[in-house]
Formats: C-alpha cells, sequence, structure tokens
C-alpha cells in the first residue's frame, strides 16, 4: 500500500513565472495588479523549498489553502484515513496574499486540484468557468450554506463548518480580579483599564499584522451599530455599485473603535504581532483576552493544556447586545484544469459527508456544520456566545460588498491598521478608504 503522507509543500519556480506573467499582463478578469506583485512574490521566494517537488496525479491530491497547516491536522488525517490509496500534500498561503496568487495560478491552470474559497473568490471563479459545479455533493446543505457559494443556479464550494471572530478571556485571571464579565460597551472598557491601570496585566492579545484581523476589530463593533440601521442595511448595496462613501456614512459611527485604541486596549505594538505571538502571549497569561477564531481554540489549549476560558463577543452600547463576525467563510472547490478531477471530486464529496464534517468542526472547535439535521457539541467554553448563534447574530459585512468586496476589505483594514499605529489620523484613514476603493472601480 502506499504510503499515506500528510506534509505541506511549497510554491515551486513555474508557478513564480506564472505569476509574474499574471502580474505584468493583468491575467484577464480578475487580475493582480503590479504593487501587489513586489510583496506577493516575496512570499513565494521565501517558501520555495530547497527541491522542486513533482507528483503523480493518480496518486496525489493537493490542497490550498490560506489557514495554517495547524488548523488542518484532522481535517488531514481524515482524507488520508478515507482515501488511503491516495497522497495528500497542503500547500498553504499566506491570507494576505493567498487571493492574488490563487487568482494567478487559476487563470494560468496551475493551480492544485483541491482549492478553499471564501464566497466571494467562489462567485468570481464560476463566473471564469476556473471551478466546477459541486451542486450534486451539496444537496444536504442548508441554504446558508448552498447560497455561500452559488453561482447562477449551481454550487461551486463544499461547505466547511461555521467560523466567527470571538474573544477568548482567562477564567483565572478575572476570579483573581474580582471584576464581572461586561454586559456592553461601557463595562467592557471599563474592565479593559482595570485589567491595564489596576492588575497591571495586558488587557488583550490580537495579531493585528494581519490586516483582516483588523479590520474585524471595527466591524464587529459596526455589526451591533451602524449595520442593524435603515442605512447601514444598504450600505453593501450601495458599495457595490461604487455609490457609498466609508468616510462619510462609517466614519461617523467609529468613535468607539477609537476609544478602543485610545485605552489601549489595541496598540501598535499588536501590529507587528502575528498569530501565533498573540496566542502564546495569551495562552501564557500574559493577556487577559485573546481575539481569534474558531481555529485558534485547539491551537490555545496545545500552548497551555490547563488553561482556564471562557469566550464573549464584541459589545455596543446597548445592553446584551452584540454581534460575532464571521459565518459561512471558507469551501473547497474543484480546478476545472486539474489533471485528476474526478479524484478531486472523489476527495469534495467525502469532505460533504457528517464524517467529513466533523473533521473540520475538530479543526475548528465552536463551530457548527451546515449540514441539515446535524449539530455538534461544541466545548463548554462557546456556551456563552451560542444564544448569539442561534439568534442569528452572526455576519459578514463585507459579503454584501461586491465583486470587488475582498479588495475593499483588505484597504479597509490596511488604512485602520496604520491609525492602530499611529501613522494616521482616523479621518485621514477614512478619506484614504474612499480614494483607494474609488480606484479599484476605476481599474475594473
Amino acid at each position: 500500500m502506499i504510503a499515506k503522507k500528510v506534509r505541506n509543500i511549497f510554491s515551486v519556480l513555474t508557478s513564480i513565472c506564472v505569476l509574474l506573467v499574471g502580474v505584468l499582463s493583468g491575467c484577464g478578469n480578475p487580475y493582480v495588479r503590479f504593487e501587489e506583485g513586489a510583496h506577493i512574490l516575496e512570499d513565494y521566494e521565501n517558501s520555495i523549498s530547497e527541491e522542486l517537488k513533482f507528483f503523480d496525479p493518480d496518486k496525489t491530491v493537493q490542497i490550498s489553502g490560506w489557514l495554517d497547516e495547524s488548523c488542518v491536522k484532522n481535517l488531514m488525517a481524515f482524507l488520508a484515513e478515507e482515501h488511503p490509496d491516495y497522497t495528500f500534500e497542503y500547500k498553504y498561503i499566506s491570507k494576505n496574499s493567498y487571493e492574488p496568487i490563487i487568482d494567478a495560478e487559476l487563470a494560468s491552470k496551475t493551480a492544485t486540484s483541491i482549492v478553499m474559497m471564501t464566497p466571494t473568490m467562489a462567485k468570481k471563479h464560476a463566473k471564469n468557468r476556473y471551478i466546477e459545479d459541486l451542486s450534486e455533493y451539496c444537496q444536504d446543505f442548508t441554504d446558508e450554506g448552498r447560497n455561500a457559494f452559488m453561482y447562477g443556479n449551481e454550487v461551486y464550494a463544499v461547505p466547511c463548518t461555521s467560523d466567527f471572530q470571538c474573544i477568548f478571556y482567562n477564567k483565572e485571571i478575572l476570579d483573581q480580579s474580582g471584576q464581572k464579565l461586561p454586559v456592553s460597551f461601557k463595562s467592557f472598557v471599563e474592565l479593559c483599564d482595570f485589567m491595564n491601570y489596576e492588575m497591571g496585566i495586558k488587557p488583550m492579545s490580537a495579531g493585528l499584522k494581519d490586516t483582516d484581523k483588523v479590520a474585524d476589530t471595527a466591524l464587529a463593533l459596526l455589526a451591533s451599530g451602524y449595520f442593524t440601521s435603515n442605512e447601514g442595511k444598504k450600505f453593501g448595496g450601495r458599495l457595490a455599485y461604487g455609490r457609498a462613501s466609508f468616510y462619510d456614512e462609517i466614519r461617523p459611527y467609529m468613535s468607539k473603535w477609537q476609544e478602543l485604541c485610545i485605552h489601549k486596549v489595541y496598540t501598535r505594538q499588536m501590529c507587528i504581532m502575528d498569530e501565533a505571538a498573540a496566542i502564546d502571549e495569551f495562552a501564557s497569561g500574559k493577556s487577559f483576552m485573546y481575539m481569534g477564531g474558531l481555529y485558534d481554540y485547539n491551537r490555545i489549549v496545545e500552548a497551555n493544556p490547563n488553561i482556564k476560558m471562557g469566550t464573549m463577543a464584541v459589545y455596543s452600547d446597548f445592553v446584551g447586545r452584540a454581534a460575532l463576525i464571521g459565518g459561512c467563510n471558507c469551501g473547497f472547490a474543484v480546478n476545472s484544469f486539474a489533471p485528476n478531477i474526478q479524484i478531486a471530486k472523489e476527495v469534495v464529496e467525502s469532505i460533504s459527508t457528517e464524517k467529513g464534517q466533523r473533521a473540520l468542526w475538530q479543526d475548528r472547535q465552536g463551530s457548527q456544520t451546515y449540514l441539515k439535521g446535524v449539530v455538534f457539541d461544541n466545548p463548554e467554553e462557546f456556551d456563552s456566545i451560542r444564544p448569539l448563534e442561534d439568534s442569528g447574530r452572526m455576519v459578514m459585512p463585507w459579503n454584501s460588498w461586491g465583486d470587488h468586496s475582498s479588495e475593499i476589505y483588505k484597504v479597509f483594514g490596511e488604512e485602520l491598521q496604520r491609525v492602530v499605529m499611529g501613522d494616521k489620523s482616523l479621518d485621514s484613514a477614512f478619506k484614504s478608504i474612499d480614494d483607494r476603493a474609488g480606484s479599484i472601480f476605476k481599474e475594473n
């Protein structure tokens, strides 16, 4: 029997050549702009293995994703067990450069057989006919799961389990402080001040080197504030047609986010900290809270098996009112130009089963599958957040921002990161967001 392998593979020289062609020529629609090329190429060059890796497409299935290898361990183990005659290789690409690299690889027919997709990526590449119709494997999923990856009347990716950003907190530190959990934005800030100035403990750890995470710090507040207003609910629709202004419409609602920066909940140092460093800081008891995704739960427990944790959301001005940033944000698509397309479909079909979804859940404890009638029992640490999930207060505002939502979402995070670092005022950042969003619409 062929030995089962679950290992990370890196980009090869041919991919770099393809990427350069895509950067310089535009790769059709969508394309990678030249100014993005430098850091993307740098990522690629830094990840080249010493020798090129060749594989037998009849026996090897390659999967690309933006999640760290530690976040897909159970999935890869499940696939190796479920398909013992195949070898599985996982290709990690940094989230900051993932989409433009995948765009270039799909356009040049060099992408891996299976590719992780966000909802906006799936719709884009379904339109370009770069990925396969997987509707037959998605019949048992809910409308929410199917609609996330639907283009026309077909579904182009098998949904992963749900994910959302939340705040993990250390119960032992809370007990030592004698304080109570916050029930409003005001009490949240007061608790952070107490930890900082009375306890001498850093209130929050967060890997704000990731601009998406910076964006989510603001969107978590806006989701329970501006986006619940009549105008806010229509913002995404207007933005999709270039008819909305971040400065005029969202900037007036950013005072609470700015307050978190003033009170040193979000700091300049966080902007040079990645997720691994932030998790280590929290797990070692150097901070009271950590802001992250559900895939971070396992990483925290592995770093400190004895940690006592709870979870909470970011609160708005209204007592008891909060929202979670998240939902159906990841799916598994099949490359239409894969040399082993039928094998790849066989693999994603296994991911669509309850057993496959359970493997995904084991990597994302705290999540739920979108399979109808299937519910996973999550650890008690997530009990406080469950009512928010059950009441539907879990949203991804950028999903309504149109065909270029991922680019604008990235711009939003980049500009706010500059505010946290003290390089820009909030007003200046929001004017830049409008200018850069306008350029994106104009260029496309």
